[in-house]
């Protein structure tokens, strides 16, 4: 398998990613579903870990300084990928993530771990993104540090889907905000997965389910 099989085989084997008849937030009927919150274990948050911190290295090593994750799903996602980093690829990056809530005693504000003292680069640390509201308040409360500088933002899965626009989330993050936005995998990664019989059994997919797949992303996806 790939790398990139891996982590669609470890997806399913987790229960984030699941084939059948679902509803998006949209209103678009789709037949398969990704839902991190599933990550519930040590076990599972580690590997899941593993990727983000391989995936990190491979596009972001050097470039940034910083973990950033976003409340709530970000906060155990950036924390666990910054202890990869150091224990497999000896990275000591600092990491910050936000309160929902501005604390107005103790340290008060509403930022915790790192706090930007000094001109830092950061990658926002995601699960995944569909129309990118969660990356745009993220955006806008980090545009309020002076020394917070985002050079990226890495998330699990891309769906691909077309906005208004024409254009996926993650094109439309990046080419708004100037920052480089990555996946782990993307739903392509999937479908080439699925066009793999062996790994339809292994899986125990659906019956018809990569024939509904290509129909999804045909008819939402983008080009």
């Amino acid at each position: 398998m790939t790398k990139t099989d891996n982590f669609v085989h470890f997806l399913v084997e987790a229960g984030a990613l699941k084939f059948g008849d679902f509803v998006t937030k949209s209103g678009r009927n789709t037949p398969y579903f990704i839902n991190t919150g599933e990550f519930r274990t040590g076990a599972t948050l580690s590997r899941l870990a593993e990727f983000y911190a391989a995936a990190f290295m491979e596009h972001f090593d050097g470039k940034a300084e910083n973990l950033y994750g976003p409340a709530y799903k970000g906060i155990p996602l950036c924390a666990a990928t910054a202890m990869k980093l150091s224990d497999v690829y000896a990275r000591n990056l600092t990491f910050t993530y936000n309160r929902k809530e501005v604390k107005d005693h103790g340290e008060g504000g509403s930022l915790v771990g790192y706090k930007y003292a000094e001109k830092t680069n950061i990658v926002i640390i995601e699960d995944v993104i569909t129309a990118g509201t969660s990356v745009n308040e993220t955006m806008q409360a980090l545009s309020q540090m002076e020394n917070a500088n985002v050079v990226g933002l890495l998330i699990s899965v891309d769906r691909r889907e077309r906005l208004e626009n024409g254009k996926s989330a993650l094109q439309d993050v990046q080419d708004h905000y100037g920052l480089e936005a990555r996946s782990i995998v993307s739903i392509d990664d999937i479908i080439k997965f699925l066009e793999v019989e062996e790994n339809r059994k292994a899986i125990n997919a659906p019956e018809g389910i990569l024939e509904k797949v290509y129909a999804y992303r045909e008819q939402w996806g983008v080009k």
